[in-house]
Order: structure tokens, then C-alpha cells, then sequence
């Protein structure tokens, strides 16, 4: 059972991988995550010190930024090495769809996979009391995570089922430690983003005795999982910090990538560092646990990379 983040370590790690980059003859790795505080931050910091640590000549450092929508500019434009992203918008962009579709073609076409790390399910908290159902929104005002960012690239898929725009809802784009007050101070109704089972966050909204987390209606499942590489997901009770009941969501599952500019080795060295590393990633997250050779090249949105294809290849996972 995953409730919380192992603490051990991590302030020191995030540090060591943040530090300039000042070395001559190094091979830079820059780890795209997304906001400080969240999953793709602590995973990339506890990396960065991996490779670093492991990886002759490299240098890793992590970047924080908006999430799945940015690191897939970032990607694009080789701005980074490597990347987390939500796959189902990965393969929005790769395929010119959804959000990406009046995107110039062809922008992500160099996007490379290296692994699937975890599930990534949608949460949807309740707040106020009427609220039974993502029919009873209307009106209300909804934590739908950050603007570009994979909880937001989710609700607008949402909203265009429910026949819906933002003036349907009083939007908060929050998510993480700015949503969680929120709740505290009385400022929202709902929470509809997606985090880790397990997650702090969410563990903290739990704590506030003052939300429910409620299944995602059927037919909102339905529509999110047609045509996409997102899934039916049930979360586990102990994943439920709100009760002792299974939660009825669907998942995606969450991309460690990179671009076609990187080398065959490049990629293989990285990617044997990271999987033969596990336990040391486990220390400062324990969603690394999520993160094995058997599912690593599930739901891809991408094509794998040639290095890592050698790398699983090599372990006979393919």
C-alpha cells in the first residue's frame, strides 16, 4: 500500500540533481518533469542523482515545468534530453489529434519512448455534498489542474462529452499544494485531475476530513477510453485514503520519453541505469515500484527507441 512518500534523502537528491552544470566534455541529460512538488519532479530528481552517480561523463539535472503539454514542446524542439509525460497526450501530439490537431504536422514526429513507468488514474473529489455525479459541475467551482497540463488536457475531453465549456464551471486551475488549500479554506467544490495511487497529495485532501472521492461516471469512462491509451482502471481500496472502497476511474499510463536527435547508446545507457537502479528511485519515490521490464513497453504513444528497444531486448522482455 502506497500512502506515502518515502522522505529519506529526497531534499538532498533533488539538490545534487539541480546543481550547475559547469563540467567540459560532458554528456548533459536534462530531465523535463513538471511542477515542484509533484511525481514527475521527485521521480526526475531521484534520476538525475542516478545518472549522475552511475553514468560516466553525464551530467543530469531536472527541469520543472507544466507538465505533459510543455515536455512535449520541449521534446520537439530538443530542448531536453528525456521527459514524463502522460501518454494519452503523447500520442495526441505524435498523431496530430485532439488538442494537438491545429499543430503544425509533422512538429512531433521525432518523439521517442523509452519506458512505461506507471498508471496515472483520474481523481474525482467532492467537496461539497450535492455533488454526486460530474452532471452535478455544472455551475460549481472545479480544481481541473493546471493549464496545459495533463489534468486539464483530460477535463476539456471531458467537457466536450458533457456538451460543455469553461463558462459551464467557475475553472481553478490549481493542483497539488495550492488545491489542497483550497479545500482547507472552503474555495472549491470539486477536484477532477489525475495523480498517482498512493499520492501525498492526495492523501492531504483525504486529511482534511472535508472531501469524498467519488467514481468517475460510466459513461465519462467510456468516452475517455475510446480510441485512446487510456483505460478502465479500478483503484485498489488501499490506494482510497477516503474510505475503505474501490474507486471506478480510468488511467494512462505515464511515458518516460525522449527525441530522435538522441543516440542508440545515448538511450541505452540511460535507460540500463534506470531499471538496474530500481531500488535507489524506490528510496525516493515509491511509485518506482510501478516500474518494471515486464510493462515497460505497454502503451506506448510513440515508437520506442532504437536504444532502448537493445536494452529490452537484452532482457528478454522483447
Amino acid at each position: 500500500m502506497l500512502k506515502k512518500l518515502f522522505a529519506t534523502g529526497v531534499a538532498a537528491t533533488l539538490a545534487a540533481a539541480m546543481a550547475p552544470q559547469i563540467a567540459s566534455g560532458q554528456d548533459f541529460v536534462r530531465i523535463a518533469t513538471a511542477g515542484s512538488g509533484g511525481n514527475y519532479y521527485r521521480l526526475g530528481g531521484g534520476l538525475a542523482s542516478i545518472y549522475n552517480n552511475v553514468l560516466e561523463g553525464t551530467q543530469a539535472s531536472i527541469q520543472a515545468t507544466g507538465g505533459s503539454v510543455e515536455n512535449l514542446d520541449l521534446l520537439a524542439d530538443q530542448e531536453v534530453e528525456v521527459a514524463y509525460l502522460t501518454g494519452s497526450v503523447g500520442q495526441q501530439a505524435y498523431t496530430n489529434t485532439g488538442q494537438f490537431a491545429d499543430r503544425p504536422e509533422g512538429r512531433y514526429e521525432g518523439l521517442r519512448a523509452i519506458a512505461t513507468v506507471y498508471p496515472n488514474p483520474q481523481w474525482f473529489i467532492a467537496i461539497d455534498e450535492d455533488i454526486q455525479s460530474m452532471q452535478d459541475l455544472e455551475g460549481k467551482r472545479v480544481s481541473v489542474g493546471t493549464q496545459g497540463g495533463t489534468g486539464e488536457t483530460w477535463w476539456r475531453s471531458i467537457m466536450e462529452h458533457l456538451g460543455w465549456t469553461y463558462e459551464d464551471i467557475h475553472p481553478e486551475f490549481t493542483v497539488h499544494q495550492s488545491a489542497i488549500d483550497q479545500v482547507r479554506n472552503r474555495q472549491i467544490d470539486a477536484m477532477v485531475w489525475p495523480d498517482a495511487p498512493g499520492s501525498a497529495s492526495i492523501q492531504q485532501v483525504a486529511d482534511t476530513g472535508m472531501a469524498r472521492a467519488l467514481d468517475v461516471d460510466e459513461d465519462v469512462i467510456e468516452a475517455m477510453t475510446a480510441d485512446s491509451l487510456d483505460y478502465a482502471y479500478t483503484m485498489p481500496a488501499s490506494a482510497n485514503p477516503f474510505g475503505e472502497e474501490e474507486i471506478k476511474t480510468f488511467a494512462s499510463p505515464i511515458t518516460f520519453a525522449t527525441h530522435s536527435g538522441m543516440s542508440e547508446d545515448q538511450v541505452y545507457e540511460l535507460t540500463k541505469a534506470m531499471f538496474e537502479n530500481k531500488e535507489e528511485l524506490i528510496k525516493v519515490h515509491p511509485l518506482a515500484e510501478y516500474m518494471t521490464l515486464e510493462n515497460a513497453t505497454d502503451g506506448l504513444p510513440f515508437p520506442l527507441h532504437p536504444g532502448a528497444e537493445r536494452y529490452f531486448r537484452e532482457q528478454g522482455v522483447m
